[in-house]
């Protein structure tokens, strides 16, 4: 999954750098701007394989499920993160700037004051995946089971040809960029003048909409039968964590003898982007 994003951000930030470096802005005040995806979309179409087909499948999903139309101007990011909203990148790097955020309420600031939540849906129906993001899915269910610690061996028994998918919940989510830049223009803080600086660099750009999901479901059958004290722990549904971000999920056996594990961990899925300056 890593070597999809990084292709993606070498494209499009080519054309940010190239649109977005035009005009001067006034000295010492913060100016931003949208970066236009239509003419980056048409290019990764052409360069990056399964790029279009992948990108009008998630789109179908995301509008089945908010019942409502992609925000305008996003790039698919796959099953992303390394990025969340808040993210600034360029074409070397992504999430320049890790740890420090304008997310950060510690400092008698509001989270309400700076995000917008647009819109959210619990997805819980099955979704009709192509190969590719079928796969995509697949290696995230078994990255996660190889991280469960005494389940990890569950990996190993996936039938790969009786497996669904099913997100959980998804969210469009984005940072109000006027209110951004009137934090950034009156901070003495440290931290938010380093960021500011990150975040002007001829460049870079800030992820400041995101569609992402919260995790997904998969239901499977196994290769072989569980044993009577496999099914007895899994009856009555075992959690474990599988990362050091938070990440855990949870494992439970159904009626029809297949198991349905729960993968809690967030993923940007698309992403709108702007250039401040």
């Amino acid at each position: 999954m890593l070597k999809r994003p990084c292709q993606i951000f070498l494209f499009f930030l080519c054309y940010a750098a190239i649109d977005g470096c035009h005009s001067t802005p006034e000295k010492g005040v913060i100016h931003f701007e949208l970066v236009n995806a239509d003419a980056a979309n048409d290019s990764l179409s052409v360069h990056v394989a399964d790029y279009k087909e992948d990108f009008t499948q998630w789109k179908a999903v995301y509008e089945q499920c908010m019942h409502d139309t992609l925000f305008p101007d996003a790039f698919y990011l796959g099953l992303q993160t390394n990025l969340g909203i808040g993210s600034i990148s360029n074409q070397i790097e992504q999430n320049i700037n890790k740890q420090i955020t304008v997310l950060d309420t510690s400092a008698k600031g509001h989270i309400l004051d700076i995000i917008a939540v647009n819109n959210s849906a619990n997805c819980f129906s099955k979704i009709n995946l192509n190969k590719n993001l079928q796969d995509s899915f697949y290696n995230e269910l078994i990255r996660s089971l190889k991280n469960s610690g005494e389940y990890k061996y569950l990996s190993d028994l996936v039938d790969t040809n009786r497996i669904t998918f099913r997100i959980s919940t998804l969210i469009d989510y984005s940072i109000r960029p006027d209110t951004l830049v009137h934090i950034l223009q009156r901070t003495n803080d440290s931290s938010l003048l380093y960021f500011k600086q990150i975040l002007t660099t001829p460049g870079n750009v800030l992820l400041v909409r995101a569609g992402m999901i919260f995790g997904f479901y998969s239901e499977f059958h196994l290769k072989r039968k569980l044993s009577s004290e496999e099914v007895g722990k899994f009856k009555n549904e075992v959690n474990f964590k599988s990362g050091d971000h938070g990440e855990n999920g949870s494992i439970k056996l159904l009626a029809n003898q297949n198991l349905q594990v729960l993968i809690n961990k967030n993923y940007t899925v698309f992403g709108q982007f702007y250039l401040f300056k």
